[in-house]
């Protein structure tokens, strides 16, 4: 996965590169400039060497008739072996053509062989030495004008090389805006909502590991932001039904004790009535005292899931509560074999039991309401937890690197429509009847599993039935 360290050493690498690249162009233009200005001294020198030369050639006509002409010969002639000896330079070789210091060698050396002579023939030493300084000149000449040249050259070569340092920085500069600036600025635009309270998750603007870390992190965030938010607001709405319901409890279980005492009284005093009488009585006060028994329930059930509990946790067998659970189901099984386990025995959980059997009890009676007419419940240790599952509704945050057994309760019944999957597990949403029940079977089902550190899931479409998924937590390792 590429990164945005990488990407800025990478731009970072390559505009040093580039500046290295344009140090050395620099370093060796001026090496190069060096060695011309080097060469041009030689040639300066050398060209300065022959007019000593024919200054002296010229003092030796002037003072030959004075008698001093023998001491400017000997000077012309010390200047001819210098200016021999710097046409063997190094600098001038560098400069010079090797045919054009052959030619001028050998108009030196029979320059020098006129001098030599104790009265050296004036015309032939004038032309002699009019045609040395011909080539001084030519040589200083176009050694100037290449000097001239080469300065101009390492001008240009080292402006262009300027263009392109500053291009191939403006290109570094705008990938590494590509590669942070960009994704910063869509990062900046997708939290303008969470400022206002909405909380959408963070899509991936960048691939680079960083920018996905980092939206991660926020998404994990926003997801627990969320979780808080939404239970908050359950333990505000808990916290008003719990005193709502310990008011209504305690007002309502009187009046439906009296009603169900006076309706046993009026059922042992009917016997005195005459027997045309007592069966519409009797049946009418039966009626009286179920109806009075199933309202003290509903309160009484109100209550108990209103306050919280304290159990203790244990390791608990599954097959053994869910075999517990069925014992008490049995009576309002549709068939004898609607409810089909596929479960190893040796499945132990960390649960209340006394919990885990009335999460059994809430979700198969719950499905056996719905219509179903065949409950297949399975459980297994994986591997690994696929949390939470894709399609569905969950509660819950079980810990992934924790071990945990992946309870599954599938129906056959009418499933629940889309509309109404998200609120199952809300306290007192129920879509039966009215006096049909109280809403509380699966919001109990979901804080117990969340109580125990698992979490629970809901997946369902109509006419396609209904799946529970369950994780609990098995930290301890208990024989079966």
């Amino acid at each position: 996965m590429p990164s945005i360290r990488g990407k800025v050493y990478g731009g970072y690498l390559v505009l040093a590169v580039a500046v290295g690249i344009f140090a050395t162009l620099a370093a060796a233009d001026l090496r190069f400039l060096e060695k011309r200005v080097q060469e041009g001294f030689a040639i300066t020198t050398f060209q300065a060497s022959v007019l000593e030369l024919r200054r002296h050639e010229k003092n030796y006509f002037l003072y030959r008739s004075r008698g001093e002409g023998a001491i400017q010969l000997a000077l012309a002639r010390e200047s001819a072996a210098h200016l021999r000896e710097r046409l063997d330079s190094r600098e001038i070789r560098a400069a010079i053509a090797e045919s054009e210091i052959q030619a001028l060698t050998a108009t030196l050396d029979r320059y020098r062989a006129l001098l030599a002579k104790a009265t050296p023939l004036d015309r032939e030493l004038r032309a002699v030495g009019q045609e040395i300084l011909q080539h001084g000149e030519q040589l200083a000449e176009r050694e100037r004008t290449t000097l001239a040249t080469a300065v101009r050259d390492s001008r240009q070569m080292l402006l262009w090389a300027a263009v392109v340092l500053v291009v191939v920085a403006l290109v570094c500069g705008r990938m590494l805006y590509r590669a942070v600036g960009r994704p910063l600025q869509a990062l900046e635009h997708q939290l303008e909502p969470l400022a206002r309270g909405e909380f959408r998750a963070f899509s991936m603007v960048s691939r680079d590991r960083e920018i996905v870390s980092f939206t991660q992190a926020l998404n994990r965030m926003l997801d627990e932001l969320d979780l808080r938010r939404r239970q908050l607001m359950q333990s505000e709405k808990l916290a008003s039904l719990g005193t709502l319901a310990s008011g209504v409890a305690h007002e309502l279980n009187n009046p439906l004790g009296n009603i169900s005492s006076a309706a046993q009284i009026l059922l042992e005093d009917v016997a005195r009535l005459p027997a045309a009488v007592q069966e519409g009585m009797r049946g009418w006060l039966a009626q009286i005292d179920d109806e009075a028994r199933r309202a003290h329930h509903i309160v009484r059930t109100v209550l108990d899931y209103s306050r919280h509990s304290a159990h203790g946790i244990e390791s608990v067998s599954l097959r053994a509560a869910l075999d517990r659970s069925l014992i008490l189901l049995n009576p309002c099984l549709p068939e004898e074999d609607s409810v089909s386990i596929d479960m190893a025995a040796d499945i132990r959980v960390d649960a209340d039991p006394r919990h885990l059997q009335q999460v059994f009890i809430n979700l198969i009676q719950n499905s056996f309401d719905a219509g179903a007419r065949q409950v297949r419940i399975a459980a297994a240790v994986p591997a690994a937890l696929d949390w939470p599952p894709r399609g569905s509704v969950a509660l819950g945050k079980p810990v992934p690197t924790a071990p945990a057994a992946l309870i599954r309760i599938t129906d056959d019944g009418s499933g629940i429509g889309a509309e109404e999957i998200g609120k199952v597990f809300d306290p007192f949403y129920t879509t039966r009847p009215p006096g049909e029940g109280t809403g509380l079977g699966l919001y109990v089902v979901g804080e117990i599993v969340q109580d125990l550190g698992g979490g629970i899931a809901v997946s369902s479409a109509p006419a396609s039935g209904t799946r529970f998924s369950i994780w609990l937590p098995c930290r301890r390792e208990a024989q079966p």
